[in-house]
């Protein structure tokens, strides 16, 4: 993600405001655009959250304790029957500092003329030195509930370049994939759930190894594995004091090394961030002093992950499958978080501010966190890229095949495929790997105008490999181009039936194009679920919006099809497609800038997208910005 934005609250706190407050608009590491405003002084918040922290340590529920190893703090004059109502006062008084008018009229406003497109993808730091700062609710803020493919990362003001791990012929470090889960102490608490969650969602991808309540050497010990590990995850009870330092993991129950502190673990952390730790994760409440102990440590860690409060157990455990689910069906980091805390909004009724507890910390130069792709989540290549498909024969992601590699030359190919594929049927380690190169051999072909050997490839790999959806994906743009709509249909409904997540997108669009809306809509919805990839997901946001346009539903297909672009903006006809909703809308100037972007991306050999340049050019005539 290339857009980012840096806002930094220089010297200053909360009692006496923030005299310079900064807004640094970057893309790609350089600055676009810079801004500078303040913050007035706002005891009160300061007053309201220390409030709101107590509740959380002492408003606990009976039969559902927080992650967190209360201390007694001998807090008697809490309201326990308004906590809602202290939590809603610290909202409103935060909402009306940020609201100021030196910070909204002078950053905020500005930084929304910037980034029009509210779908936008971007991080916002929050550069601060004080971890009292962080602690606050900062969700509320206008902007960020405005934009919602963002998400506020608090970041200290000290942090350098870091330089990434170097690969050799493509080869992923080891640590790649491998993640080390530690349950620490769980008395009261139900960490086993958070086991079965993890296992479920990363354990066809990713090295998962359990550490139950070790102590402290054996933790150490796994640190230092020569291997390395990509990510470390703690699931238990921590702590830390008052001012969110000093954080402290309890990592067994035995009556006497029971728990760890950060500069315990400094020498085996910095072994491990050598060897490629790229994620830390402390699913365990008032966890914000690890990060700030960690950052105090010098350590040169990317990616925390923390709570800033104590938090039910319910909200823990809902937080790390909706996190797994996101990260696993490929989205970033940054937005994995955003989503898995938007999921956690319907538990603030219930425990007032539980979806901003979760927190994730990160310096604006660490690489984006990924974890490895499993085959089935592998990007689908058009036929026309012969390189890039050769590439993707064998499995993508970062783990060897498990299966002999080799190639095919043409003339054996021709003389030799059918009898070879009774014996990949038979061999299923073989027919994998030669179902992929018969595939590519009938790309070849296609590319060469072959077709007749092209389809008959396609078919004959789609039958040693009847769990790839790619030959059927093919053969159906073979039928497309060739004019066989039937062929076409049917060979994209068994790429569906196979699993290729793209295929749905594809098959929608058919019924699109054969005006049957509500089989388009059911795949759709099917494509929704499958999609992994922002190509695809973006295919499924414009077949959606063209269905609303065509119910005149118009609000919803501008929505969508705002969605669509910001996945994917070179979709012509996407772009094609808005431009018809705001005309629809009464707004033909605002529709033109859509016209324009038509034109840029649009190939008239394709009949949908020519339609849409001689749409364009007849509202474009007098600017001569025509194709």
């Amino acid at each position: 993600m290339s857009k980012s934005i840096i806002l930094v609250l220089a010297s200053g706190n909360l009692g006496k405001g923030f005299a310079h407050v900064t807004a640094e608009l970057r893309e790609s590491e350089k600055t676009l655009i810079k801004f500078s405003g303040s913050l007035p002084p706002a005891p009160e918040i300061a007053l309201l959250h220390d409030k709101w922290k107590m509740m959380c340590n002492v408003l606990k529920p009976r039969s559902d304790d927080p992650r967190i190893k209360v201390k007694s703090t001998g807090v008697t004059n809490i309201s326990e029957d308004k906590p809602e109502a202290v939590y809603r006062n610290l909202q409103e008084h935060m909402k009306k500092w940020l609201e100021a008018d030196e910070f909204c009229r002078k950053i905020e406003s500005k930084l929304r003329t910037h980034i029009g497109n509210v779908f936008e993808c971007f991080k916002i730091f929050l550069e601060v030195d004080q971890s009292e700062i962080w602690e606050l609710p900062w969700d509320v803020w206008a902007f960020r509930e405005d934009y919602a493919n963002c998400e506020i990362i608090p970041t200290s003001s000290q942090y350098g370049k870091k330089n990434q791990l170097k690969t050799t012929a493509e080869i992923a470090q080891p640590s790649q994939g491998r993640i080390l889960c530690v349950a620490g102490n769980s008395k009261g608490i139900d960490i086993e759930e958070d086991k079965r969650i993890i296992q479920q969602r990363l354990g066809d991808r990713c090295d998962l190894q359990f550490l139950k309540e070790p102590t402290p050497q054996e933790l150490h010990d796994e640190l230092f594995d020569e291997k390395g590990w990509q990510a470390f995850f703690f699931a238990g009870h921590s702590n830390s004091d008052n001012n969110a330092t000093n954080g402290v993991l309890y990592i067994n129950q035995n009556p006497d090394r029971n728990s760890i502190k950060v500069e315990e673990l400094k020498a085996g952390l910095k072994k491990a961030i050598s060897k490629g730790l790229q994620l830390l994760i402390f699913n365990s409440c008032s966890s914000l002093g690890i990060a700030t102990d960690i950052v105090a440590e010098g350590l040169d860690l990317p990616s925390i992950i923390v709570m800033r409060a104590p938090l039910p157990d319910v909200v823990a455990n809902e937080f790390v499958k909706y996190l797994f689910t996101y990260l696993a069906a490929g989205e970033l980091l940054f937005l994995a978080v955003r989503k898995a805390k938007d999921k956690l909004q319907k538990r603030d009724a219930q425990f007032p501010g539980a979806s901003g507890i979760p927190m994730l910390c990160q310096h604006p130069t660490f690489e984006e966190f990924v974890l490895p792709q499993s085959e089935a989540d592998r990007p689908f290549v058009p036929a026309t890229d012969a390189v890039t498909a050769v590439k993707r024969s064998y499995p993508v992601g970062n783990r060897s095949p498990s299966y002999p590699q080799f190639t095919i030359s043409t003339k054996f190919m021709q003389r030799a495929s059918i009898s070879l594929a009774g014996l990949a049927i038979g061999y299923p380690l073989m027919g994998p790997n030669l179902a992929s190169a018969i595939n590519i051999f009938g790309m070849e072909n296609h590319r060469s105008n072959q077709f007749l050997i092209a389809k008959a490839s396609y078919n004959l790999a789609a039958l040693i490999n009847p769990t790839n959806g790619e030959s059927s994906y093919n053969l159906s743009e073979l039928c497309k181009e060739l004019s066989d709509r039937k062929c076409e249909r049917e060979s994209m409904q068994s790429a569906v039936w196979r699993g290729l997540p793209e295929a749905h997108a594809q098959i929608s669009k058919l019924f699109l194009q054969e005006n049957e809306p509500e089989d388009a809509l059911k795949a759709i919805a099917r494509c929704f679920q499958n999609a992994k990839q922002d190509g695809v997901k973006s295919a499924c946001f414009k077949n959606l919006g063209w269905v609303r346009l065509n119910q005149n539903r118009y609000d919803e297909a501008e929505e969508n099809l705002r969605i669509a672009i910001s996945k994917r903006n070179d979709s012509p006809e996407a772009q094609c497609l808005l431009a018809k909703v705001l005309e629809a809308k009464g707004k033909p100037q605002e529709a033109l800038i859509h016209w324009e972007e038509t034109l840029k991306s649009a190939n008239s050999s394709i009949p949908k997208q020519d339609e849409c340049i001689q749409l364009a050019k007849q509202r474009l005539p007098k600017t001569g910005k025509t194709k």
